[in-house]
């Protein structure tokens, strides 16, 4: 129970006593009458009985409630669908909250998928940029507090967009739109990655058309997609989460792909922004 409330409780029962009392001893003074002492001393003990059955009814639900904690703990979190709908964005914020519930000292890895629209934003990601810029400045915030060990990202793209393209298979990103670009937001956190002590960014052929986040040992997200009608590009409209437990044997596959993934990544060390944004960063003239 509140403690604001626990007190206004107890407040409330030495009220009640004091005022029994207070009136046992004006009737001691008075006239003595048998009625009235009775049914003080009924409120008396109603009042003491109700405190004692409120105390254990405390206790009983503390216990139930640390009974439920453990049962909990031993067979698990549920895989949970956090949709986004119409004016929300449900997956994204409960990102957030999973990368505030993340253990210190434990790492946050992204794999990130960009399809062959590029950096081209849908009118849904507009949207969602403020709660995008508030998810990357949380993760940024919480690796120079030293909650987070490491925060790497790993932007993957299709193997023929990698193959064709040499500059971005050398690691070097272009915002803008198109196959092998990002968007200027996802550009914006990715210069910011640059400059800052404990992060990583890589380039790396895409397993999975889909984004992966991966916090600590024991929970990832994996993102739901749509086709957009007009365009026939890709809309993120949810995220799957799996924790362990009881979904450990899921997260361990999605690690394997981690795996795989690191083994044919290769660092982003330039950055290129379109003229009328902000100057390239290049990591290699720092």
């Amino acid at each position: 129970m509140n403690p604001i409330r626990r007190e206004l409780l107890n407040g409330l029962f030495v009220l009640v006593l004091a005022s029994l009392i207070s009136a046992a001893f004006e009737a001691f003074h008075a006239n003595f009458d048998l009625q009235l002492w009775v049914l003080i001393v009924i409120g008396i003990a109603i009042a003491v009985s109700g405190y004692v059955m409120f105390e254990i009814a405390l206790g009983f639900m503390a216990s139930t409630e640390d009974r439920e904690k453990e049962w909990l703990k031993r067979v698990g979190t549920p895989a949970r669908l956090e949709l986004n709908r119409e004016g929300e964005v449900a997956a994204l914020l409960a990102i957030v909250e999973a990368v505030k519930t993340i253990r210190p000292g434990s790492d946050y890895t992204v794999m990130y998928y960009f399809g062959t629209e590029g950096g081209e934003v849908s009118p849904l990601l507009k949207e969602m940029n403020a709660i995008r810029e508030k998810a990357f400045s949380s993760i940024l915030e919480r690796l120079k507090l030293g909650t987070l060990r490491e925060y790497k990202r790993i932007i993957c793209f299709d193997h023929d967009v990698l193959a064709n393209d040499h500059e971005l298979k050398s690691g070097v990103l272009r915002v803008g739109e198109g196959p092998g670009t990002i968007d200027r937001k996802m550009g914006e956190h990715c210069r910011l990655m640059m400059e800052t002590k404990g992060c990583s960014l890589y380039v790396a052929p895409a397993l999975l058309r889909l984004v992966v986040s991966l916090y600590g040992m024991d929970k990832i997200s994996v993102s739901v997609e749509m086709a957009e009608q007009d365009t026939g590009g890709r809309m993120t409209v949810g995220s799957i989460f799996f924790c362990d437990p009881p979904n450990g044997e899921i997260i361990e596959q999605f690690r394997q792909m981690e795996r795989a993934t690191e083994r044919r990544m290769v660092a982003v060390h330039k950055i290129h922004f379109p003229e009328d944004a902000e100057p390239a960063v290049d990591l290699a003239a720092r």
